[in-house]
């Protein structure tokens, strides 16, 4: 039982801090731009044009995320344009 616990404690000591979450849209963003670079690179139109759509989405929703945050004076991250 002891090396169960010299086990689990090594693992506690060497794990990494788990990353802080991004704040206001900031993640929505990021999977904007991933559905755009498909979209872009896509040699099917249609695929082109639905990744499109959903970069499209994903960006409208980090742009209320941010209004929703700035309207309460909580910090959110800066649009990047």
């Amino acid at each position: 039982m002891t090396s169960t616990n010299n086990d689990t404690a090594a693992v506690v000591t060497n794990a990494s801090p788990a990353p802080l979450p991004r704040s206001g849209g900031a993640w929505a963003r990021d999977l904007g731009d991933q559905y755009s670079k498909i979209a872009r690179t896509s040699t099917d139109p249609q695929q082109a044009e639905a990744n499109a759509a959903e970069a499209r989405t994903y960006y409208d929703i980090a742009d209320r995320m941010d209004r929703a945050i700035s309207d309460t004076g909580q910090p959110g991250e800066e649009h990047k344009p």
